[in-house]
């Protein structure tokens, strides 16, 4: 340990065999060093250092009893022998004076006469521990009482334990420690090195003797003493050598380095040594040594038994890191299993997209290919029926049922095709014949969870032009999951027209109506296709816009379209619905073989359709829209109606449909209009500002002025602006007639909308539709509110089947900036006792 600075110490009073014992050891180093000099003396395999690391320090009861007298060490004549007296225990010589010749080799001093608790065995060892005022040497290992006294009795195996627990870091701190820098090899070896250098050392140091009973040093306490245990330092596994140098059990350990130390000490003196006791403790120390061994050796035994899953898992103590760690991994796994689910499950539903836009679906007569629109999927062109040219112009629409009409390869649908030829409203013909296609928008093309299907029938009038404003939206297709399917029918007179020479050709002998047979087909073509584009073909609603709305009216009170449909919408039709039978409407149309100068259904087969849009008359092609004139009183019953009663698709009117099945059949329709469909810029520019008298003076040219309502319209209406004139004229001609048809069916709604729009604030013929799939721009809050309510009114009832602000004994629906009930809709009472309405009804 090197040389032990002296300290000093008060002055207290002391004997004078103290104040001896204090000098003492200054002596004997003056004799020592005279020793040295001296040439005489024999080579020994130590040389001499001062007998005890304590030297200059306090005396202490246990440091009375190992007092050398003054004369320790004198000059032996001759042999250079060293006699050392042994004082006895009062401190004076032995009687006789007899000295004993003390070889070199038996100059080993041990502790005498130490009884047991005389000397505190510390309890653990301490490393680079700053030295405290009173303590003798460095790493004095410090122990309780009562911690010596648990060791005696065995309760190593306590400490044991809690080392074993210590030594098992949690879950959290060995994948935290997984990831930590480690040390090189070599590095480790050096540091186990320095460790065991350490540890001896400190195992050579002898404990401090206790001061004088009157001035005892402070000691220090448990918790001061294993702020850095060396334990900790070491591997964990105990063996027999860590318990030969005072690793394993605290009190044991102290004893045994105590030993070693004063053994392993180069300076000692070389004196006989009386036991005084020290054998008797030496054993009882080594049973005690060899118990703990034993102990040991059993507790090693039971930790490497194997044990069971089960009971480790019942044993293991999960903490807050382990717990947070386990379910992280848990919740990974989940998600990595999830995601693969629903990859594998889209791609067994689903079909692949080549390029990343072209997609495939299947149909009965081959498959066809779409390409990707605005998130959803178009397929535009797809032929529904066969083409209704030469032997099939003015026959029903057939189904393709014949293998040479499909394709061999993949039918490219990427482009719109041509609509069916019709009439445009400036007098031009546009369109081709061979039409019977339909284009299918759909936001999934899977087999599973199908989506309700939305079919889009739309034409400003019965001949043309189709299908105006009613298309389809991709983005609303995707936004509200539903399919729209827009086909194209038949117009005007390839579409209508009755004539005897073509009722006798066909069996059962019928025409006219083929437009309703094409509708017809496209609901067949729907429930055997439409799975395979992912709609639902149990979930079909038929939306209809003018004369699209006045077919699909027509058709709802058919029995062809039974099964084929589940609800219909229609908007803004016309309330005036065939009528007439075959025989008669086939008597008004033989001037038109009059005008083609043909005899026989041949010659009208091989007529152009330039030649047939030619020969159609004017009469049949436009209805006025305008308030009623005085000729149009007469001219009710000769007026041209293309619908009419062909005894195959319609049997009978559809008042006396409703009327008479009112408890057996109650058809799903919802019928609407808007306020001022009567709008055109025609009307609109035959005043700059229309006011109160330019309204009355249009008001008297007209059939109103001439039954003399004029004064009571005006007062009605409160007629002073363009807005007022044009809700006179679309009361009269849409309005209050559709309503009229929807009291004759009490669970049929009814909605018009009045949310206006524009410097006139009108609410147009196209505004509800516009709503509907998207297309309606709002500049205020209001209309916002408007196209919310409107959408939502359609969407719930195309999925639920219902109209949510319908109620029975309100039944009609104000569609504002929001859907109001109320209970009627106070113009149409009027015209309806003036027998204004229905007689003046708009006719497709």
């Amino acid at each position: 340990m090197g040389e032990l600075e002296e300290k000093e110490a008060p002055p207290t009073e002391t004997t004078s065999a103290q104040q001896e014992a204090l000098e003492e050891p200054k002596e004997t180093d003056k004799m020592l060093d005279k020793k040295e000099d001296c040439k005489e003396k024999t080579p020994s395999p130590q040389t001499s250092k001062p007998a005890s690391p304590n030297v200059g320090k306090k005396s202490s009861p246990l440091a009375d009893k190992k007092i050398v007298d003054d004369e320790l060490e004198k000059p032996k004549p001759g042999n250079g022998e060293e006699i050392i007296d042994i004082p006895a225990e009062n401190g004076t010589k032995p009687e006789g004076g007899d000295e004993k010749k003390i070889s070199k080799e038996e100059r080993e001093v041990k502790p005498k006469k130490i009884p047991i608790g005389g000397l505190k065995l510390p309890g653990f060892f301490m490393k680079n521990k700053p030295k405290a005022e009173g303590d003798g040497a460095e790493g004095e290992l410090l122990e309780k009482e009562e911690d010596k006294d648990k060791e005696a009795n065995g309760d190593a195996a306590t400490v044991s334990g809690k080392d074993e627990q210590k030594s098992r870091p949690g879950l959290g701190e060995r994948l935290r420690s997984f990831f930590a820098r480690k040390p090189s090899a070599e590095k480790e070896k050096k540091q186990l090195v320095n460790v065991d250098a350490d540890a001896k050392s400190e195992a050579t140091a002898e404990a401090t003797p206790a001061d004088d009973a009157s001035d005892p040093p402070p000691k220090r306490g448990l918790l001061n003493a294993i702020k850095l245990p060396i334990a900790n330092m070491i591997p964990k596994k105990k063996s027999s050598d860590d318990v030969e140098l005072g690793l394993g059990k605290a009190g044991l350990a102290s004893m045994e380095t105590l030993d070693d130390s004063l053994k392993d000490q180069d300076t000692v003196d070389r004196a006989p040594v009386k036991t005084n006791g020290t054998d008797e403790l030496k054993g009882e120390l080594k049973d005690e040594k060899l118990a703990a061994e034993e102990k040991l050796a059993a507790e090693e035994e039971e930790q490497n038994r194997p044990v069971s899953l089960l009971t480790r898992l019942r044993g293991y103590k999960c903490s807050v890191d382990d717990a947070l760690i386990v379910f992280g991994i848990l919740l990974f796994v989940l998600l990595l299993a999830v995601i693969g689910y629903v990859l594998t499950h889209e791609t067994l539903t689903s079909p692949p997209l080549r390029e990343g836009r072209y997609i495939m679906a299947v149909t009965g007569c081959g498959p066809v290919e779409g390409v990707k629109e605005d998130g959803a999927f178009a397929f535009r062109g797809i032929p529904y029926a066969k083409p209704p040219v030469d032997k099939l112009r003015w026959k029903p629409a057939e189904l393709i049922d014949d293998i040479n009409m499909c394709w061999n390869d993949t039918l490219q649908t990427h482009n719109s095709s041509v609509v069916c030829t019709q009439r445009l409203g400036n007098g031009t013909t546009v369109g081709d014949e061979d039409c019977l296609y339909l284009d299918v928008v759909t936001p999934h093309v899977r087999y599973n969870n199908p989506l309700p299907v939305v079919v889009l029938i739309g034409a400003e009038s019965l001949a043309g032009p189709s299908p105006g404003i009613l298309r389809p939206s991709a983005r609303y297709s995707r936004s509200h999951d539903v399919i729209f399917v827009r086909p194209n029918f038949r117009l005007g007179l390839f579409g209508f027209l009755a004539l005897d020479a073509l009722t006798k050709e066909a069996h059962p002998p019928t025409s006219g109506n083929y437009a309703l047979t094409d509708i017809i087909a496209v609901l067949k073509w729907i429930k055997l296709n439409i799975a395979y584009f992912g709609g639902d073909p149990k979930s079909v609603t038929l939306l209809g816009h003018r004369a699209g709305a006045t077919l699909v009216t027509l058709l709802v009170n058919s029995q062809k379209v039974k099964g084929l449909y589940t609800r219909a919408w229609a908007s803004s039709g016309s309330a005036i619905l065939p009528g007439k039978p075959l025989s008669e409407s086939s008597k008004l149309n033989e001037q038109l073989m009059a005008t083609l100068e043909c005899s026989d259904v041949e010659c009208l087969r091989e007529a152009s359709s330039e030649r047939l849009w030619a020969a159609t008359p004017d009469t049949w092609l436009h209805f006025p829209v305008d308030l009623p004139q005085p000729q149009e009183a007469n001219a009710s019953g000769s007026r041209h109606e293309w619908l009419v009663l062909d005894g195959d698709v319609v049997f009978e009117h559809p008042s006396d449909t409703w009327k008479r099945g009112q408890a057996e059949y109650k058809p799903l329709l919802v019928i609407g209009a808007s306020a001022h469909e009567a709008h055109t810029e025609k009307l609109r520019e035959l005043h700059t500002n229309w006011t109160r008298e330019e309204v009355r003076a249009y008001l008297e040219n007209s059939q109103i002025g001439a039954l003399g309502l004029t004064e009571e319209v005006i007062e009605q209406y409160n007629a002073s602006s363009y807005s007022s004139l044009v809700s006179i004229i679309s009361d009269i001609r849409s309005v209050c007639p559709l309503l009229t048809n929807a009291r004759q069916q009490p669970t049929v709604p009814f909605y018009v909308v009045t949310q206006g729009e524009g410097p006139d604030q009108l609410a147009t013929v196209d505004a509800d539709v516009q709503a509907i799939l998207g297309r309606y721009e709002p500049h205020t809050v209001e209309q916002r509110r408007f196209v919310s309510a409107m959408q939502q009114l359609f969407y719930y009832y195309v999925s639920h089947g219902t109209v949510q602000s319908f109620v029975h004994n309100r039944r009609v629906i104000n569609v504002g900036q929001d859907a109001l009930p109320q209970e009627d809709y106070s113009p149409c009472n009027y015209w309806i006792s003036k027998d204004i309405v229905p007689r003046y009804a708009r006719v497709d």
